[in-house]
């Protein structure tokens, strides 16, 4: 089941739609803004961010807005990142890059700029090494403490 929008609730604001990164959300403002669902890659952008409850996610669940912290991000875990690149491929967002840090040599790691990151979940699923996870923002520190205390990542710039 795809992502819908319920009529009655849209207000026609876009925020779904500046934020859809596939083009799937259409509409005039204020009016009702629909979405075409072979086009939706049921990344949640959209239901993240719309103030109307209008957007019923592919469980068939209300979403709501989300602070930015509680927002899903991409977090790289440094030890089982091998750089390959098949996250940064896959991206519709394009905010994973590799690392400035990587050579001709070493492929490195990637890096994710969480200002444009949606936490879409494309980038984990492609993942066979473990080395990309999507979690709530405010959880990151946490998360990458054990493995050698601060962030090592850098947003991207």
């Amino acid at each position: 089941m795809p992502f819908t929008i319920i009529a009655e609730n849209c207000t026609g604001c876009s925020a779904c739609e500046k934020r859809c990164p596939t083009g799937a959300i259409s509409g005039l403002p204020k009016k009702v803004y629909y979405l075409e669902a072979a086009m939706c890659i049921d990344c949640a952008a959209c239901g993240v961010i719309c103030p109307d409850d209008a957007i019923m996610n592919n469980h068939g669940a209300i979403t709501h807005v989300l602070k930015r912290s509680e927002r899903p991000v991409a977090v790289v875990h440094h030890d089982n990142c091998n750089g390959c690149g098949v996250c940064v491929d896959v991206c519709p967002f394009d905010c994973i890059s590799p690392s400035p840090e990587n050579t001709v040599v070493y492929l490195g790691k990637v890096q994710v700029n969480e200002k444009t990151c949606v936490g879409c979940l494309l980038c984990e699923e492609v993942c066979g090494w473990d080395g990309i996870y999507i979690m709530p923002s405010g959880r990151k520190e946490a998360f990458l403490s054990p493995l050698g205390g601060e962030s090592r990542e850098e947003d991207a710039a």
